[in-house]
Order: C-alpha cells, then sequence, then structure tokens
C-alpha cells in the first residue's frame, strides 16, 4: 500500500488517491474552478481597485488567489453580481464614488446607496455630458423599438421614462430644459412623479436652471 498523500491546495485536505483529490470540491477549489467567469473576474478587479484604496502603499503585488482566500470574496462576488444586474451609469465611477464616500461593503447593494451616488454624480455633470448621455439611452430605446429617437418623450411609455430617470440615464438637465420632457412627465401617474422627485433634488435643479438659460436654450434646441 503507497503512503502517499496527496493534498488540496485550497484546504490542505489530503487523499490516499490523485484521483479522488481531482475530484474534490470544496469551497475555495469552486472559486478557483469559476474565476474566468464574468462575476469572479468583476468581483476581483474591484477587491483590487479596493485594497489598492484602503492600502495604497501595499508593496506586494496581490493575486487571484490572494482574492479566493478573503475573507470579503463572497461579499465582493454579490456587489458584482448587483453591477451586472443593475447596469449603473458609470460604474467605474460610481465604485470610486463608493470608495471615496467610505461606503461600508455591506451597503454597496442597498437601492438608497446607487440612488444618492445618482444624485450627486447628476449634480457635477456638465450639460454637455448629460446631454451625450441621455441620448445614447435614448437611441438604444430606438433601435429596441423601432420608433425615431425623436419621438421618444412622445412614444416611451411613462413608466419606462420614469425608471430611466430613477437609474440616472436622463439627467435633470434634459427634464428641466426639454419641452418635450416636460410634457411626458404631465402624463404621469402622481405616484411616478413621486419616485421621481425622491430620486432628484428638484429644488437644488429648480435654481440651477434659472442660472443656465444658455444651456438650456441650446438642450432644448437639440431635443425639441
Amino acid at each position: 500500500m503507497s503512503d502517499t498523500e496527496y493534498q488540496c491546495r485550497w484546504c490542505s485536505r489530503s487523499f490516499t488517491r490523485e484521483r479522488t483529490l481531482a475530484s474534490h470540491v470544496c469551497e475555495k477549489k469552486r472559486r478557483w474552478m469559476i474565476a474566468d467567469e464574468p462575476s469572479s473576474r468583476i468581483a476581483f478587479q474591484v477587491w483590487l481597485d479596493f485594497m489598492r484604496h484602503v492600502s495604497p502603499h501595499a508593496k506586494k503585488q496581490r493575486t487571484i488567489e490572494d482574492f479566493i482566500r478573503s475573507p470579503d470574496y463572497l461579499s465582493f462576488v454579490k456587489f458584482a453580481n448587483y453591477l451586472i444586474e443593475l447596469k449603473p451609469v458609470e460604474s467605474e465611477k460610481f465604485i470610486k464614488w463608493l470608495f471615496k464616500m467610505n461606503v461600508r461593503i455591506s451597503d454597496w447593494q442597498k437601492p438608497g446607496t446607487y440612488a444618492l451616488y445618482v444624485q450627486e454624480n447628476s449634480k457635477r455633470e456638465t450639460a454637455e455630458r448629460a446631454v451625450e448621455r441621455t441620448l445614447l439611452t435614448i437611441k438604444e430605446w430606438s433601435e429596441e423599438t423601432n420608433i425615431p429617437w425623436q419621438e421618444f418623450f412622445d412614444q416611451a411609455p411613462p413608466v419606462a421614462v420614469m425608471n430611466l430617470i430613477v437609474m440616472g440615464r436622463i439627467s435633470p438637465w434634459i427634464l428641466y430644459s426639454s419641452t418635450k420632457a416636460q410634457n411626458m412627465l404631465e402624463k404621469m401617474e402622481p405616484g411616478q412623479l413621486a419616485t421621481i422627485a425622491r430620486s432628484i433634488d428638484t429644488q437644488w435643479w429648480i435654481k440651477k436652471i434659472k442660472r443656465h438659460p444658455e444651456e438650456v436654450q441650446w438642450i432644448s434646441t437639440i431635443l425639441q
């Protein structure tokens, strides 16, 4: 009988047969086996960025094995799946914002966290960038529905428009500068308007729009 032992590199469990080791799957080995899946790759990259943020002077180069053994592995994979489903506006900027604001990892997936990011990001955005992003969203809708993009605010279901506003894909710059957007808001139910009001700082935007009449005129011309 052979005294050779075969040991799992991940959990250190020993086996008398190499074939048994090959078929063995512990939690960390499972993580290694799915390392190339999209959620795992995104999670690893976010973890790397996070570790650079919290330990900017660390000299050791972190590896996928370090990530697999990390106690925060599951939290980052869950967040990666959240990103894939959410498809946030400018995801890299969202992630950096989480780090900058020192948001706890356990709060990264809370709806209120993303809502606050959308609200703050839109306030810092230029009118030009807001129009660019919004037009990309509207043209995606046009391609999906085969309806000219110029008819978006006339033809898109109010609930769909509401969701795009809440998700940050339609900027308040457009809502308060475009006559067509204002007409769309008038079609909405009170509950839909209340949802939008909670997602943007209405009074802040009313004041901003009054201070920037040239941008308002420019946006209105593009989206007329």
